[in-house]
């Protein structure tokens, strides 16, 4: 048998063989369901949603937020949502998202990146 050589040479049995041939089937049909499955076949109707969902911006009311939630925010850290709940609590809840500005540590420039973020609908 010509086609049994290899087996010989290699000291194994056709039942080894046989094994050997469908485990490495087994790895290449799993590396290449990897593989389609990490190029994210189908993936547009998934960008067409993460689009949709960053147009939508949170909206916190500023004068009910606590000082965790207002962490979310971009550029206010834990010093600043506390500092802003702190005054509120001190000169009461706040008319507008201008009155930010009151706030120790808000300058103009966080208040217009954070403007977007915040409403202020209700006053405790």
């Amino acid at each position: 048998m010509k086609s049994f050589r290899v087996l010989e040479t290699l000291d194994i049995s056709r039942k080894e063989f046989l094994v050997l041939c469908i485990l490495f089937s087994t790895l290449f049909a799993g590396i290449l369901l990897k593989y389609f499955l990490d190029s994210h076949i189908g993936s547009e109707d998934i960008k067409i949603l993460r689009q949709d969902l960053q147009e939508t911006r949170l909206q916190l009311d500023v004068n009910s937020a606590e000082w965790y939630e207002l962490m979310a925010l971009p550029k206010i850290g834990e010093k600043k949502a506390r500092a802003i709940v702190e005054y509120r609590k001190k000169y009461g809840p706040f008319s507008s998202t201008e009155d930010l500005l009151k706030v120790k540590g808000i300058s103009p420039e966080v208040l217009e990146e954070i403007r977007g973020y915040l409403r202020v609908a209700s006053s405790q």
